[in-house]
């Protein structure tokens, strides 16, 4: 694409250069022969010169079409080179997120990636799915007081669009803050505004966490339910 553009720029060059000397010759030969030699209308030197020039125009007008056609291709390329590496990042995101296999990019979208230098194909290889919470669960502690932390392994097996931002240590704070409560009352449910009442550190990233991995589970009202521990 840039080869033909400068071809096309040395041509409009040469022929600019053509028309200018043209014109001075023709100046030239009309100021040494007007005197002399009559001349028909339509062979008018000056009519011609008229002729030249929006010649000569039309030539310039069309090597600026070229050029701004070439910047707008450019910037389109760029644009959707841009486009293809974000959707890209998108889709390996979602694969080391979810539970998705994503089909592989057929011959054709290969190539459209290839040419527009796209980063890479994602990985077209199943993620293997989070382990099952129940699993990974250590088991309740039956002596009163003694709470076992989450691991760094169990946080990280709930997806990201479900513990967001949420740290190990402020959802363990939260955690025992729950189950001190449940141990020490008789109520079996909690709500969220009365956490907010005893100042636990609640939000719904953290109760969300906690019940995918079957740590509470929450009833229509949005009351918090911890699992009864069986007989030790």
């Amino acid at each position: 694409m840039e080869t033909t553009v400068e071809k096309l720029e040395a041509m409009f060059q040469k022929s600019e250069a053509d028309l200018d000397y043209i014109e001075k010759r023709l100046k030239l030969d009309f100021a040494n022969n007007a005197a002399e030699n009559g001349s028909a209308p339509e062979e008018n030197p000056v009519v011609l010169l008229e002729n030249l020039m929006a010649i000569k125009a039309r030539y310039t007008a069309l090597c600026s079409e070229v050029k701004e056609i070439a910047a707008a291709q450019k910037e389109s390329v760029d644009s959707i080179r841009q486009n293809l590496n974000s959707v890209m990042q998108l889709i390996q995101q979602v694969q080391q997120t979810a539970d998705v296999e994503v089909p592989p990019l057929s011959e054709l979208e290969q190539q459209a990636a290839e040419l527009l230098g796209a980063a890479g194909s994602p990985s077209t290889a199943e993620v293997a799915p989070p382990t099952a919470a129940s699993s990974q669960q250590p088991p309740p502690s039956c002596a009163t007081g003694d709470f076992e932390d989450l691991s760094e392994a169990m946080l990280e097996a709930v997806p990201v669009s479900i513990r967001g931002d949420v740290t190990l240590a402020d959802l363990n704070t939260f955690y025992r803050q729950l189950q001190q409560h449940f141990s020490t009352t008789k109520s079996g449910s909690l709500s969220v505004q009365k956490m907010k009442q005893l100042n636990m550190s609640v939000s719904e990233a953290k109760l969300k966490t906690l019940q995918h991995l079957a740590l509470l589970t929450l009833d229509r009202k949005g009351c918090v339910h911890l699992p009864t521990p069986g007989p030790c």
